[in-house]
């Protein structure tokens, strides 16, 4: 039996995909070496995980069925190249931000991502949108308004989260390539990038750094396992609203390490956590209404 578009256990992978992803926000800023190291130690230690996950059935079935949609079209493999691409950016994006003070901009572009995947999901994938919904966007769009009158421009770390992670999901749902193996496959294919990053910059010889990479790279494989799951299970408007926990922990990760908020983005965030709330009422809603 097929299940559910608004499946519950979508949504508690949805959860503890965004908690795990906070936890790993708040380790990297325990980390000594570089942004690349910590981007190669996260690729290298997910991938040895999907490659134990292939001693089960289940999950060589998957692998199989992802190379048969690969297959399905001439240009399948350049979408998944492309896709794989996004997912190495964001990786390594989401390790230096917190390391570098931009924490919160990284924050902003996981609050407006919610609000990214609803409009796409919408344009791109024909999903239904609420009147509500279209509420969210204009408060969005206020936020963004405030925020490009309180600073000249978005930083360009707002910007590589809020869009390419979009269109990573959508594309990866319209086409059928999602599923909890396909970061398994992200991350063969950067492998070689991670082992020339190590090979570049050495890792700090400490037990807790040893530590905290290792805890970056099994916590990357658990949450993105979970936060695939959760987009192959639930349509993009609720996974899209679902995904408004992970920013709030994220601006609370980023003050704790010492970040602050200056000009308008208290006002910014304020709007976009009013947009969010409404975001989620209604989508709880909508799937209340569904069952």
């Amino acid at each position: 039996m097929v299940e559910s578009r608004s499946s519950p256990r979508g949504v508690v992978f949805s959860l503890l995909a965004s908690a795990i992803f906070a936890g790993m926000f708040y380790v990297a800023s325990l980390v000594t070496s570089s942004a690349d190291v910590v981007f190669a130690a996260r690729v290298l230690l997910t991938l040895l995980c999907y490659a134990a996950a292939l001693a089960h059935p289940a999950a060589r079935r998957e692998v199989i069925m992802l190379w048969r949609r690969l297959r399905s079209r001439w240009w399948m493999p350049l979408l998944g190249l492309l896709l794989t691409a996004i997912a190495g950016v964001q990786l390594w994006l989401f390790m230096w931000a917190p390391m570098h003070g931009h924490g919160l901009d990284a924050a902003l572009g996981f609050l407006l991502l919610p609000i990214s995947l609803v409009l796409a999901g919408r344009f791109l994938m024909k999903a239904h949108v609420s009147r509500m919904q279209w509420l969210v966007m204009s408060l969005a769009a206020v936020a963004v308004a405030v925020k490009l009158i309180g600073t000249p421009e978005l930083s360009g770390v707002t910007l590589m989260i809020c869009g390419p992670y979009a269109l990573y999901f959508v594309l990866r749902q319209r086409f059928g390539l999602d599923g909890p193996m396909v970061f398994g496959l992200d991350m063969a294919l950067l492998a070689p990038f991670a082992v020339l990053a190590l090979t570049a910059s050495p890792i700090e010889p400490s037990v807790l750094e040893y530590t905290v990479l290792a805890a970056i790279g099994l916590g990357s494989a658990a949450a993105m396992t979970f936060y695939l799951g959760a987009s192959s299970l639930l349509s993009m408007p609720v996974f899209g609203l679902l995904g408004y926990v992970e920013p709030v922990l994220l601006v609370s990760v980023a003050l704790l390490l010492g970040e602050r908020m200056q000009g308008a983005d208290a006002l910014v965030y304020g709007i976009l956590a009013v947009a969010l709330s409404i975001l989620a009422v209604d989508g709880f809603r909508r799937a209340r209404r569904t069952r």
